[in-house]
């Protein structure tokens, strides 16, 4: 067996990449992964509408573009847990890559060009400072992060995104009905995409 592709306490972790590269998805994904990443994530609008949404008085732009951004903030949180793409964020297999796969799997540059948080203020009731301060926030916990020892780098971004639950809301409130927004967008880019994990794949006949 391939130093790429091991079992380990019978968890097998395999670094290949086979196929062709998927935006939501990574290499070689499971029809579980595919379910996850492109259907379930679905819901994320779907809940928040009849939890949350409906009984505020927002326009149907807004409601678009909480759905929008729903969308992509819990979509992009389970797309880089996937291990078929931790295994091409983190792979060190020496592969041709389209531009798209070149900007996905950059450290930094990847989450940059992360501005949905710009937005929010432009449709929702908040000054431009809570996009100010939590896109800050985001890109010095990226640069941070990649600066520590791998061993430590999980429970520090664990540790960043408990901050921003407990102490970000007081420093910088959101508007009504998009408290949730900034801490899943910093879960998206600091834990999901800036997190090394290794890529468990499932056993044959699973």
């Amino acid at each position: 067996m391939s130093q790429d592709k091991f079992i380990i306490k019978k968890a097998h972790i395999d670094w290949e990449c086979p196929g062709t590269f998927s935006f939501t998805t990574g290499y070689g994904a499971t029809k579980a992964e595919n379910v996850l990443a492109n259907y379930v994530i679905v819901l994320a609008p779907v809940l928040l509408y009849f939890l949350v949404w409906r009984d505020l008085d927002w326009s149907l732009t807004q409601l678009v573009v909480a759905s929008v951004l729903a969308l992509d903030m819990v979509g992009g949180v389970v797309t880089n847990a996937l291990g078929s793409m931790k295994r091409f964020l983190h792979t060190e297999e020496r592969v041709a890559r389209s531009w798209l796969e070149k900007l996905v799997g950059s450290r930094v540059l990847f989450p940059f060009i992360h501005f949905q948080i710009f937005i929010v203020p432009l449709c929702f009731a908040v000054t431009w400072w809570y996009a100010t301060f939590w896109y800050g926030c985001m890109m010095l916990s990226i640069l941070f992060i990649h600066r520590l020892p791998l061993y430590l780098r999980r429970p520090v971004s664990f540790l960043i995104i408990v901050f921003s639950i407990m102490i970000g809301p007081e420093i910088c409130a959101p508007p009504v009905g998009m408290d949730w927004f900034a801490p899943i967008y910093m879960l998206k880019l600091v834990v999901s995409h800036g997190v090394r994990e290794e890529p468990y794949r499932p056993e044959k006949g699973e």
